[in-house]
């Protein structure tokens, strides 16, 4: 028997190989609707503006979502995570807009798996 078919010493006995090769379990960092919210006391092209130059959108999106926020009271101008959020909801407010930003809701009885999570929940423990 040579050197190479036996587990290396690191291995603890009965412990598989894969198990310690195996990536660590990620956890996905949770997502923020950076949300606009109607202003009566600026023009409606100060706000597609706004839009177009924060969000780099052009200008057919930003005039839908300006249009979305005053019909429907609220626009989702785009989903990120928290800490560029703040920023995007600090930029607006430096423009005299008001923006918020709202965690996204889960699905009931889905929880947030990565694709690695879920390819290690089927192993046994």
């Amino acid at each position: 028997m040579s050197h190479h078919d036996s587990a290396p010493r690191w291995l603890a006995p009965g412990q598989a190989l894969s198990a310690v090769l195996s990536p660590p379990l990620r956890r996905e960092l949770p997502r923020y609707n950076l949300v606009l919210h109607p202003d009566n006391a600026n023009d409606l092209m100060f706000i597609v503006r706004a839009i177009m130059d924060l969000l780099r959108f052009c200008r057919p999106e930003a005039t839908h979502k300006m249009w979305e926020t005053q019909h429907y009271r609220r626009s989702v101008l785009l989903v990120t995570w928290k800490e560029p959020g703040e920023l995007y909801a600090d930029l607006f407010a430096s423009r005299g807009l008001k923006v918020t930003l709202e965690p996204v809701r889960q699905l009931p009885g889905r929880a947030a798996r990565s694709r690695t999570d879920a390819r290690f929940a089927a192993l046994p423990t």
